[in-house]
């Protein structure tokens, strides 16, 4: 069920990708593009899954980190993005951030 849901999505995000070109190609297409992006992952990463706990925090950090490396890959460069990309992967985790939450989800016991 969830395949066919992912694939109904993804054909429509690429039709939508083909019938509005022109809007993706102007000045606002990129910036939305992020904040679709940044909306999708906060809720995606925020969920832990069926009888999980759901953490805002843990989704809306792992996006913000996400956007703030589209960004910079829009503004600099694709090898100053995939740079920082590292280093945000890298502190999360040397601050042991993934551990805790993958912490949180193996020691809830589901009601």
């Amino acid at each position: 069920m969830v395949r066919v849901l992912l694939f109904i999505l993804g054909s429509i995000l690429a039709v939508s990708g083909v019938l509005f070109r022109s809007f993706w190609l102007s000045e606002w297409g990129p910036y939305t593009f992020i904040l679709l992006v940044w909306l999708t992952m906060s809720v995606v990463l925020g969920w832990g899954g069926k009888g999980k706990p759901y953490s805002i925090s843990f989704g809306l950090i792992c996006a913000s980190g996400i956007a703030l490396d589209l960004l910079v890959t829009l503004f600099i460069n694709v090898y100053v993005g995939m740079g920082v990309l590292l280093a945000l992967v890298y502190l999360g985790f040397k601050m042991k951030f993934f551990e805790r939450r993958g912490e949180q989800l193996r020691t809830h016991s589901p009601e």
